[in-house]
């Protein structure tokens, strides 16, 4: 794993490897759905492969998750859902 990589380096790595989540910084999270493991930016593992470009890898050894194997914590409908809540759907259910 290639240790000598600067912050910013290892963000742009990231932003150019994961093509399905938006990484804004190392301390965004997400959740490995191989090993249930919360993840930062700043715990994956950067390789570099023979040809010069890097893989990023889930941090949990013997985990073999790559950036298709990480998501989002929560779902943003679950988020808007919780954000919406009021004393409306409150009476549904509670009277």
């Amino acid at each position: 794993m290639d240790s000598q990589l600067r912050p910013e380096e290892k963000l742009a790595i990231l932003q150019a490897t994961d093509l399905r989540h938006k990484w804004y910084s190392l301390d965004d999270q997400r959740v490995c759905v191989l090993c249930d493991r919360t993840i930062t930016g700043r715990q994956i593992q950067f390789a570099r492969e023979h040809d010069g470009s890097y893989s990023v890898h889930c941090p949990t050894p013997e985990c073999p998750s790559v950036t298709s194997d990480w998501f989002y914590q929560g779902n943003a409908s679950s988020a808007s859902r919780i954000a919406t809540l009021g004393t409306r759907e409150a009476n549904l259910w509670g009277g």
